[in-house]
């Protein structure tokens, strides 16, 4: 393969599917922290020089116009208040509406 199938290939973020460039560490988008490449057909992970022209597994090559599809992550759920939490606001309210009541009789 020639020098500019090598400048072709493309490189991906496998949390968010955002293209990195191919000495990335971090993606650009998600901030993720990588520090190998894994094909995204057979998953075999390595460092960039492995992949310099496709996967050296199963030679796997994403060529420009292709982009594998973002991983599919269920979203994380914000954690709810604790019930104690509501209930300690609402009684500093009362203590609070308590001394005012105090204050301005």
């Amino acid at each position: 393969m020639s020098d500019s199938w090598h400048k072709r290939l493309r490189y991906f973020c496998e949390y968010c599917g955002a293209e990195v460039g191919k000495d990335a560490r971090i993606c650009p988008r998600c901030g993720r922290f990588f520090s190998s490449v894994k094909c995204p057909r057979c998953g075999h992970t390595g460092k960039v020089e492995d992949f310099s022209f496709g996967c050296p597994a199963c030679g796997c090559a994403l060529r420009p116009n292709d982009a594998p599809e973002p991983i599919k992550r269920a979203p994380v759920p914000a954690s709810p208040v604790p019930t104690w939490a509501y209930l300690l606001a609402l009684l500093v309210l009362v203590a609070l509406v308590a001394l005012l009541v105090r204050v301005l009789s």
